[in-house]
């Protein structure tokens, strides 16, 4: 019997508890999938609460989480199509879908009943290699390193796709709740598409960081935040990055007639309001999570450009839990991302 090559991995072997780092065999790419070797793996606040079991895998444990990882690939499947050795992908949270329902056929690929989520159903990307559907490899353009490519995988592509869920136009305000990875990468995105900013934040470093990053106006996250946004003219829609439920009385008060509400983060307690705050002023409120295809196409185009750039804190592999620890703390500015070359 061959003997199985091996790798190393972080293993999430008892929900709240540090990751483990061991060696474990290899996988193998399926017929319609292509193996990769991994260069560089974000860290993201859903991996905190997949970690803590907030979010617990359908699967039995030990899990390799991570859905935020570029790399070459080094191998692959039978029905492997136009990728070849050698290729850099990105590979993010969305492992693959059905295809075929009603969600996947309209662009809501991410939306599907039945897809499989990297690093949460399926292995992710905090180990050496790792498995991808080749419909769901993002090639990577040229000009975009393994280190920043990795954030754009999920924080950039969330960023991106809830940016355009808001609806906003050029030379109308989107306030911007949240400012760590995916608030820096909005911010950058809405200024690209002509829209008047307003950053808002608890943390007087990252507001300052959204004003380095293009931030028209920055406002403190405190009970007074949707007054003083109506005495900034008001917003077309509202963006949530901050994973609490003090925003939501915030961004009702802020919003103009009409305006748009997207709900990004996933806050852990139960949002309230009155009835009226929302239907006499037409607003609407609109769940977005991760990206589709062509949403991550898009963005890695502007980011080619050297228009969308993260702010980033590399760490070598094995310091996984530190990081970890830093964002469950608050600690992190922007995105952590491993350095597995």
């Amino acid at each position: 019997m061959t003997t199985p090559l091996m790798m190393k991995a972080a293993l999430l072997i008892e929900y709240g508890k540090p990751l483990e780092i061991s060696d474990v065999p290899r996988p193998v790419p399926k017929a319609d999938e292509v193996l990769v070797k991994i260069e560089a793996s974000g860290v993201c606040f859903t991996d905190v609460h997949i970690l803590k079991g907030e979010h617990a895998s359908p699967n039995p444990l030990p899990l390799i989480m991570g859905h935020e990882g570029v790399g070459r690939v080094v191998e692959v499947g039978s029905k492997g199509g136009a990728l070849k050795v050698g290729d850099r992908v990105g590979i993010g949270y969305v492992f693959g879908a059905c295809g075929h329902c009603r969600d996947c056929l309209t662009g809501g690929e991410n939306y599907c009943p039945d897809f499989d989520a990297t690093g949460f159903s399926v292995s992710g990307c905090f180990a050496e290699y790792v498995c991808m559907r080749k419909e769901w490899a993002n090639r990577i353009p040229e000009g975009i390193s393994p280190i920043e490519a990795a954030p754009l995988m999920c924080a950039g592509a969330a960023a991106y796709a809830s940016h355009k869920k808001t609806g906003v136009q050029t030379g109308e305000t989107l306030a911007i709740f949240g400012l760590g990875g995916l608030g820096q990468y909005a911010i950058q995105i809405a200024k690209l598409a002509g829209v008047r900013v307003i950053a808002v934040d608890i943390n007087d470093e990252k507001l300052a960081t959204a004003r380095a990053l293009g931030a028209d106006e920055v406002v403190v996250a405190d009970k007074n935040a949707g007054a003083a946004i109506q005495a900034l003219g008001g917003v077309q829609g509202c963006v949530n990055f901050a994973p609490v439920s003090s925003t939501w009385p915030l961004m009702l008060a802020a919003c103009n007639p009409r305006a748009t509400i997207v709900l990004t983060a996933v806050p852990a307690d139960q949002l309230a309001f009155y009835t009226y705050e929302v239907v006499e002023r037409g607003l609407k409120v609109i769940g977005s999570s991760a990206s589709n295809r062509q949403e991550m196409n898009e963005l890695l185009a502007l980011a080619a450009g050297g228009n969308v750039k993260g702010v980033i804190n590399t760490m070598p592999f094995e310091k996984i839990n530190d990081a970890l620890s830093s964002l469950v703390e608050g600690r992190t500015e922007g995105r952590t991302v491993l350095d597995l070359q």
